[in-house]
Parts: C-alpha cells; sequence; structure tokens
C-alpha cells in the first residue's frame, strides 16, 4: 500500500518594516552606525530641517542600497510651541521664526509653493519617499486641518511630479490624539478620504497624555487593529522600546519608526502655548538615555550607573552576549547609542525569527513573562548610596521606579495575554510593507 504525503503547511515569516530616524540632534552618530554596518536596517527617514547638512549621509544611505524616506516637518512647523525649534531650519519654514506656518499657506497656488519646495529638495537628495504635508488634528486653534491635508498629498504628488520626482512616493501620515483614533466618528470622517490618495503606507503618530500603561496598551492595540480597514500598511512612527515590540507583536502595525536617544514618543502637551524661553545657565541638549530591553524602559547614563552599583545587577539588567557588549559595560560608557541599535536590533530579530499567526501568543507569553520577571528583580536590587549621590541621582524616587514598572509590567502582562488571545482567534495578520524603495539611480547621486 502507498502512502501519500501531503505538503506541510509552510509557515509564514513577515519581515518587520524598521525605519531608523537619524534624528535632528544626533544624525551624523546614527549615520556614522549605518556607515560602520552596525544598524542591520536599510530603511532611514531624512529630518527637512536637517537636509541641507545631509546630502552626503544620503549618498551613503543610497549607496547601502537603502530606502531615505524625507520628512518635511510640517507638523512642528504648524505648532505654536514647536514651529521655533530645530524644525524652524527646515527650507520651507516661515521667515518669522516662531511664527507658525497658517492654513492658507497650503492652498493651492499659495505664493510660498510650499508643495514645489518640498519636491525640489525631495527630487533634488533623491529620496524614495516623503511622509505627506500633514498637521496635528487636534489643535485647539485650526479644526479644519483634515481636509486642508488630504488636499496637500494630492498637491504634493502634483509638484513632485512636475519637478521630476514621479518614481518618488508618498506616505500618508495621521497625527493626532490616541482618543481620536479611537473615536467612531473620527474615523468615519477619515477612513473614506483617505482612500483615493496616491500613497503607498499610513504612517500614525498618537499622542497620549499618559505613559503606556494597561488601559492605553489595550486602546492602541484594538485602534489601530480597526484602522487596517483603510486596506493599507500602518507605520507606528515615534515609537520604540516596549511599546514598538507589542505593536508589532500583537501584529497590529507592519513597521515601526524611531531614533536613538530621540523621536521615540509622541506627545502634544502645551503644543499651542508659546515657545519656552531657553534658560541660558542651564546646559542644553537631551541627557544620554540607554534602553535596557529586558526591562522594557529607559534610563539616563547617571541613572544606570546607579543601578549596575548593585550587586547582581548586571546578570539582571544587561544581556549575556559578548557580541553586544564584549567589554562589559564599558562598552555602554563609552558609545550607548550603539548599544541601543545592537538591543533595538535583537528584540526586532527576535520577532522576524518567529512566524506571523504566532507573534502575539509570543508576544505575551515568553517576552512579558521575561520582562516581569526582570522587573521583579530589578525591584529588590539596592544601588550603592554613595555611587547615588555622586552620580547626582534620587535613589528614593529611582527604587520607587523599579517597584510601580514592576507591578505596571505584570498588569501589562495581562493585558497582552487577553489581546494575544483575542488576534489569535481573528487570526489577524497585517499588510506587508513593500520592498525596498529607490527613487533615484546610484549614477545619478554620486555614489557610483
Amino acid at each position: 500500500m502507498s502512502v501519500i504525503a501531503f505538503p506541510k503547511q509552510v509557515s509564514v515569516f513577515q519581515p518587520v518594516a524598521h525605519y531608523i530616524r537619524l534624528g535632528e540632534t544626533s544624525y551624523r552618530k546614527v549615520a556614522d552606525l549605518a556607515a560602520a554596518g552596525v544598524i542591520q536596517s536599510k530603511r532611514f527617514v531624512i529630518d527637512g530641517s536637517k537636509i541641507a547638512h545631509q546630502k552626503d549621509i544620503i549618498q551613503m544611505l543610497q549607496g547601502l542600497g537603502a530606502e531615505v524616506v524625507l520628512d518635511p516637518r510640517i507638523i512642528e512647523l504648524s505648532a505654536r510651541r514647536k514651529c521655533a525649534g530645530l524644525a524652524a531650519s527646515a527650507p520651507w519654514a516661515s521667515d518669522m521664526r516662531g511664527v507658525p506656518l497658517s492654513p492658507d499657506v497650503f492652498r493651492d497656488n499659495h505664493p510660498a509653493d510650499i508643495y514645489g519646495a518640498i519636491a525640489r529638495c525631495a527630487v533634488e537628495h533623491g529620496v524614495s519617499a516623503v511622509l505627506s504635508p500633514s498637521h496635528y488634528l487636534a489643535d485647539p486653534g485650526f479644526d479644519g486641518w483634515q481636509g486642508i491635508d488630504h488636499d496637500a498629498c494630492l498637491l504634493l504628488r502634483r509638484a513632485l511630479n512636475s519637478e521630476g520626482g514621479q518614481s518618488i512616493a508618498i506616505d500618508y501620515l495621521v497625527a493626532a490624539r490616541l482618543t481620536d483614533f479611537m473615536d467612531e466618528s473620527f474615523q468615519s470622517k477619515m477612513m473614506p478620504n483617505l482612500a483615493d490618495l496616491p500613497y503607498d503606507n499610513l504612517w500614525v503618530r498618537a499622542s497620549m497624555s499618559t505613559p503606556i500603561g494597561p488601559l492605553n496598551a489595550q486602546r492602541l492595540v484594538r485602534t489601530l487593529s480597526r484602522w487596517h480597514n483603510i486596506g493599507k500598511p500602518i507605520v507606528m512612527d515615534y515609537m520604540g522600546g516596549l511599546t514598538a515590540e507589542a505593536l508589532v507583536g500583537m501584529n497590529v502595525v507592519s513597521g515601526v519608526a524611531h531614533g536613538y536617544g530621540e523621536q521615540s514618543s509622541f506627545t502634544t502637551a502645551k503644543w499651542s502655548d508659546p515657545p519656552e524661553e531657553r534658560d541660558k545657565d542651564k546646559p542644553s541638549g537631551r541627557a544620554t538615555r540607554v534602553g535596557v530591553s529586558a526591562l522594557g524602559c529607559t534610563f539616563n547614563s547617571a541613572e544606570l550607573d546607579v543601578l549596575l552599583s548593585a550587586h547582581g545587577a548586571k546578570s539582571v539588567l544587561l544581556p549575556n552576549d559578548r557580541k553586544v557588549l564584549p567589554n562589559g559595560v564599558e562598552d555602554i560608557r563609552r558609545d550607548p547609542r550603539r548599544f541601543n541599535v545592537y538591543d533595538a536590533q535583537r528584540r526586532m530579530a527576535e520577532i522576524n525569527a518567529i512566524p506571523t499567526a504566532n507573534r502575539p501568543d509570543h508576544f505575551a507569553d515568553k517576552r512579558m513573562r521575561e520582562v516581569v520577571a526582570t522587573a521583579n528583580k530589578a525591584a529588590k536590587l539596592n544601588p550603592k548610596a554613595e555611587i547615588a549621590k555622586a552620580k547626582n541621582v534620587d535613589l528614593t524616587k529611582l527604587r520607587a521606579r523599579l517597584v510601580k514598572f514592576s507591578t505596571t509590567s505584570e498588569k501589562l502582562r495581562g493585558t497582552y495575554e487577553n489581546l494575544a488571545q483575542e488576534r489569535t482567534e481573528l487570526g489577524a495578520t497585517v499588510r506587508a510593507i513593500g520592498d525596498l524603495r529607490r527613487s533615484t539611480p546610484l549614477s545619478q547621486t554620486g555614489t557610483e
């Protein structure tokens, strides 16, 4: 008797689109890591505010076969609080620093020709795609941005075609409060308007007034699952760390975009207020933050030094991988950004290695159990008081944060377990983002 062999079911491994934002302050350092092969992703976002200084970086990335997306920073340039900041260096920013771009600037045939300026910049630098000129849709000063943003996508497409950028794609960016994305009336107005636009991927920035806890985690996953009704891949912008892993692991986004040390979270608190006057007596710049993915949170360099002074802290908090830390803690102190890259990539690689349909259960069970176990151990660490004093770190507050996170992580685990069951029962996956996009042949960018 012959036995007929049935074909085995092939597991589908859908790759995560991992966009790296070069940032406005650290772009040279991030570019150096890309050139050295430390950053494995081939998808990058360039800020329009710094593009005048980045032609060599863009050519280097194109030479690596990377996709380069231009963010024109329209959201920031149109916000009262942000328009006088770093974004003000964009070529299409208002001539009057500190004055946000008005709605009239985005009308067709306005003398400022903002779409032409963005298109010419995109063509000059040979980028692969441009984020559509979008605005914060919960702007208390103007409630008509949604219609303007819809037309802006069409007007940018026309400008790109006119300037010779027919091959440059557009990705549509929507920025609003998480509560807006959840609102059925907002969805019913927004989704039909997106159906007829010429764009590849939908980028989402969701502003939240409180950090990601069980409630917001549940809201975010369930809300994003509904936004797939538009039929486009979704990229969660300004999102890194454990939450980015969760969204990818729950199969509600096709990709994530974030920076290293900046542009990893999105909040619009006080955006309608005037810009803050900088205190010249205080040091400028952001404190370097180090991601501890075993915990799913970040610490500044001083806080991490204090934590690592505790007995057994290194084995609890740091990866036991000589490839990541060949020289131990000194590698973090010498180059925290390189460590952040290695650790974030390691987590994304773990997700990519799991069949897409199995990712929700894997994240909720294995990954979150690891986070909870680590958080419980971290809450019991006893850092040295003298180190905390020397580093000017409030040890009481640091310990309180660890205890609070231990409690929160256990609640998050339960939340993600419930969400994983929902996602698995639905058999829900996401649309894959297409292959790397390149708009300009290398021979035309000076890289060959």
